[in-house]
């Protein structure tokens, strides 16, 4: 294994790279960890870059939309950019100004996070960040991402530590956006077992869950646009949604832990574009510091931890 740096613009680029297999992750530790580009083997052993990466100086600045962000201490949104806990209001920022308004994808994005210690052999890296909260979100945390290349695959744990000496609301998601191929739309996803939620026209769930329908099984995404939230409702331990091409009869899957404190929903969204699907593992629903579906509440030095990962494989 070798972990290189190199720039784009005035951004640094961790890159990890196994030589035995040559497949690669490179993260950007000043946009918060964001996972920017993602090679792996196929069956026959080829690499194929499977993540659409921002591409430019000026997408990384903006981190149009998201791609491959890590999102802590929430993910999705937070309606209206309020919420209360412990009989507190807190108002984060509203930067997401469509919809009437919410907060969206946590707070670390646009943050700097260190490089902890690695040994030359080390398949895995991993990047950290103590802070003591944002506003609106008052409490002191240490978040910790690790990158890992195994079996052919890339593993991302998550992690999030009370620091503080209160109890806090906490959530954590990937928003990575992946591609097969030039266009989603001859594509077939397969969900895993779970209730879609049904959403306000404000994007957050109003309550009522119902059958998860269409994509239980392998098929084609077509025309239609996804923008669904799923909570899993299997006691399975690891959960997979498979993006497959059939032209290439050729699988991407991504897994995720689920449980307690772990990723138990799934959040899929097609770009305008059509050329690449978000398939994105979260521990809570949208709005979840209002709603409490998925809600990890943290006592004082108590860490939350979830995994999950991507790989390619025969449909």
């Amino acid at each position: 294994m070798k972990l290189t740096e190199s720039t784009l613009g005035q951004f640094p680029i961790l890159e990890l790279q196994d030589h035995s297999s040559g497949a690669f992750v490179s993260a950007l530790p000043t946009r918060g960890g964001t996972v920017h580009r993602l090679g792996l083997p196929d069956p026959e052993g080829r690499i194929r870059e499977v993540m659409m990466p921002m591409r430019t100086e000026r997408e990384m600045e903006r981190h149009r939309w998201s791609k491959g962000a890590m999102l802590a201490p929430w993910p999705n949104r937070i309606r209206e950019a309020r919420y209360e806990f412990d009989g507190k209001v807190h108002q984060p920022v509203k930067n997401f100004k469509p919809q009437g308004g919410h907060a969206i994808h946590g707070t670390v994005c646009f943050e700097t996070f260190r490089l902890a210690s690695r040994r030359p052999a080390d398949p895995s890296f991993e990047l950290t960040l103590d802070s003591k909260g944002w506003a609106g979100y008052p409490f002191p945390v240490r978040v910790s991402f690790r990158y890992q290349l195994a079996d052919g695959g890339l593993a991302l744990t998550f992690s999030l530590e009370n620091r503080g000496k209160t109890r806090i609301p906490a959530g954590l998601g990937w928003h990575p956006y992946f591609r097969l191929c030039d266009s989603v739309k001859p594509c077939l996803l397969e969900l895993p077992a779970g209730k879609k939620l049904s959403m306000t026209e404000r994007a957050v769930p109003d309550g009522r869950k119902a059958p998860l329908g269409r994509f239980s099984k392998p098929e084609a995404i077509g025309e239609e646009f996804l923008d669904a939230c799923m909570e899993l409702t299997t006691k399975s331990k690891i959960q997979t949604t498979r993006l497959i091409d059939p032209g290439q009869d050729l699988a991407l899957e991504v897994w995720q832990e689920t449980g307690p404190g772990k990723f138990g929903y799934v959040q899929v969204f097609t770009h305008p574009l059509r050329h690449c699907l978000a398939i994105e593992p979260m521990t809570c629903a949208p709005d979840a510091f209002n709603n409490g579906m998925g809600l990890a509440v943290l006592e004082p030095g108590e860490t939350m931890s979830a995994a999950c990962g991507v790989r390619l494989s025969r449909p």
